[in-house]
């Protein structure tokens, strides 16, 4: 069984009314927490599995068992009309949309290494690809060595890639003589090969990957900002030579020192040109002092320990490269050089190879390279397993800041599962978490920390990014169990949800509970009314004993017999808790009138309310309401505070309600404090506000 598993970071940080730069993205080490995001894909026979349930769900890090937070399907959907997409037409919608997108591609084109026959090749297949892969909630961009990771626009719509592909289908220049920068063209200046032979030819290569490693190593960082779930990089090009130390490159030329520019005027200025700048009198683009710099620096580069660092960089962002070789099946890496020897060439081609296969194992990705001409299927099969996957979460039980690499094991109980994931993650060091935003220690004078509810109210958030095409939000009670399923809009609106559907709820104790031994399964099935997205469970057939609970949801259409599953788990207090151990949330606006609808995403606008319901087992003596920062600082907000009974439980249930027209787009914690009697007791839903 191969394994691969991502440990990921959580999201940036947004402080209150105005929005910052994201953090990096590591584990959420807070209030001595260190919250892992595991996406993983499990398989059978190459077909994702889509009905996985908690129990059948194990972690380990470093061979210690994790308990399991919470464990949501991610479901993409098909690619459907081109026009039927919606498209960000800002920079923040872009990065919102990126964020909370199902899948993110990026398709890199390495034009410095891929001829102009195998751009060729590869353009029909990646339209075709492109069409079929990319789902109507996902989003895809495209870079190439040249650009700005931060330039790369991402959009719904595959037709302006397709058509960007058609127009310039010579996007390859490894054998281009003809395509040189300016910067390539003042080495063949300094060296010409009537004098220097190779020299020029040599420094173009070395530079040419490194730039092409550089551009990888931003897009990492980029994505890394962009997101926490898994990004996944479609790698177009034919290898690198990955070059090391070349003493002969970097030595003394004819057994000469290194020869400096005459001096010169500078036309634009009349004063003396600058040493190694252009000279135009001379049609010279680069000075030779400035050829010499960099003929020393490219000599003494090390590309195998910056590749090393860049797959290490991937694997804590999240990213999983895909290396594309669109030739196909091949016999010579360098058809044209009659000059070069068989086996050479054959080692060469088996080193590039090698490389990419290592490139995307390490960063849990496939390669497509030498062994079919069909290259459109490989790309469709490539991608046939990662439409679905599951998003787990636990608290890692090593809070440590040491830097230290964390195995991460996924094991699944269910034969003949392919469980594919990254071996593990690197937990951030003192210094970087601190640079981060998430410093372990805090100077004298400072604000606390957030308190651990707060944390935790965060935490919950980071499940709703993406498609999810049904929620759940469980609370418990004194002897009960409170759940909301919700289907996501998108998925509302398929054919077969339009007639409505059938709930089943499940509860059942988690296995290491105590209550497990005494307290069986109860079911309660409910009917889901045609246009209808949420449904409320008020409680069991029995009542439930105190203990953590695993709550399942399985939803089907009416008109369809595929069901939708999705869980969570939650802690019934004890018989002696005043207050419930969770908060259910509701919403009103301008989609649903006066009414408040029970709601299972946290995600709101500024033209909602948003209203929490907590389980009382007595009335009330005092109860108070604030809405907090996420670093748990209070805001300036009216909270306000009412109880009422449920009439068809008969269940008495604290109510907190807020207006969220003043607050701007982030993160922000609802608090409530109640004081029954002697006991007081805090209650924290955390939400997401969006544009």
């Amino acid at each position: 069984m191969r394994i691969r598993l991502t440990a990921i970071g959580v999201a940036a940080a947004t402080m209150a009314l105005a929005a910052q730069p994201p953090e990096a993205q590591l584990p959420r080490f807070r209030a001595g927490a260190n919250l892992v995001r595991v996406d993983t894909y499990v398989s059978v026979k190459g077909v994702a599995l889509t009905d996985l349930k908690p129990e059948e769900v194990e972690v380990f890090e470093d061979d210690r068992p994790q308990t399991l937070e919470s464990l949501e399907l991610m479901t993409a959907r098909g690619s459907g009309s081109q026009a039927a997409r919606s498209e960000p037409t800002t920079l923040a919608e872009m990065r919102d949309a990126a964020a909370d997108a199902a899948r993110l591609f990026t398709v890199f084109f390495d034009r410095f290494h891929v001829s102009v026959a195998g751009s060729y090749r590869a353009n029909k297949p990646i339209v075709e690809a492109l069409d079929k892969i990319i789902g109507a909630d996902d989003m895809v961009g495209v870079m190439t060595p040249e650009m700005s990771p931060t330039a790369i626009t991402y959009s719904r719509r595959t037709s302006s890639i397709e058509r960007m592909i058609t127009d310039n289908w010579a996007w390859g220049i490894k054998d281009q003589v003809a395509q040189r920068s300016p910067r390539e063209s003042g080495f063949e200046q300094c060296y010409p090969p009537t004098l220097h032979p190779g020299i020029a030819a040599k420094m173009i290569a070395r530079l040419r990957e490194q730039q092409t490693l550089a551009a990888l190593a931003g897009l990492v960082t980029r994505l890394g900002e962009l997101r926490p779930e898994r990004k996944f990089v479609m790698l177009f090009t034919e290898g690198w030579a990955l070059y090391q130390r070349d003493e002969q490159l970097g030595g003394p030329l004819d057994g000469q020192a290194p020869r400096q520019d005459p001096l010169g005027s500078e036309p634009s200025t009349g004063g003396i040109r600058r040493p190694g700048a252009s000279d135009p009198q001379r049609g010279i683009a680069q000075g030779m002092e400035s050829c010499e710099r960099e003929r020393v620096m490219l000599a003494f580069i090390d590309h195998e320990v910056e590749f090393r660092q860049l797959l290490q960089r991937a694997n804590r962002a999240n990213v999983s490269f895909y290396p594309i070789d669109a030739r196909g099946l091949i016999v010579f890496d360098q058809p044209t050089r009659f000059d070069l020897p068989m086996g050479v060439d054959n080692a060469w081609l088996r080193d590039r190879h090698d490389d990419l296969k290592m490139m995307a194992d390490q960063t849990d990705g496939v390669a497509v390279l030498n062994h079919t001409n069909d290259l459109g299927g490989a790309m469709q099969k490539m991608f046939a397993d990662v439409g679905s996957y599951y998003l787990a979460s636990y608290y890692s039980s090593n809070p440590k800041l040491d830097g230290r690499f964390r195995r991460i094991r996924v094991e699944v109980k269910r034969e003949h599962a392919e469980v594919r994931a990254r071996p593990g993650y690197l937990a951030p060091t003192e210094s970087e978490a601190r640079a981060a935003g998430m410093a372990p220690e805090r100077p004298a004078g400072s604000r606390p920390a957030p308190s651990p509810s707060v944390t935790r109210a965060l935490d919950a958030i980071a499940p709703s990014r993406g498609n999810l095409p049904v929620r759940i939000q469980a609370a418990g009670g004194r002897g009960l169990i409170r759940a909301v399923v919700e289907l996501d809009a998108a998925t509302a609106k398929q054919p077969e949800w339009l007639s409505g559907g059938t709930l089943r709820l499940t509860v059942e104790p988690e296995r290491a509970s105590a209550s497990a031994k005494s307290a069986p399964a109860q079911t309660v099935t409910l009917a889901l009314e045609p246009g209808q997205r949420s449904i409320t469970a008020s409680g069991t057939n029995a009542p439930v004993a105190p203990g953590r609970y695993l709550v399942r949801a399985e939803i089907t259409p009416r008109a369809g017999r595929i069901p939708l599953q999705v869980s969570t788990f939650v802690t019934v207090p004890a018989d002696t808790a005043v207050i419930g151990s969770a908060a259910l949330a509701l919403r009103r606006g301008p989609s649903t009138g006066l009414a408040y609808i029970a709601t299972a995403d946290p995600r709101f606008r500024r033209t909602e309310r948003l209203r929490i319901e907590v389980p009382l087992a007595a009335p009330a003596t005092e109860a108070t309401g604030r809405m907090l920062t996420r670093e748990g600082q209070p805001m300036p907000l009216i909270v306000t505070y009412s109880s009422r009974v449920d009439e068809a439980t008969q269940l008495r249930l604290g109510v907190a309600d807020v207006t969220l027209s003043a607050l701007a787009a982030g993160e922000y914690v609802l608090e409530f404090t109640i004081k029954t009697g002697s006991q007081t007791e805090v209650i924290t839903y955390g939400f997401r506000l969006i544009p």
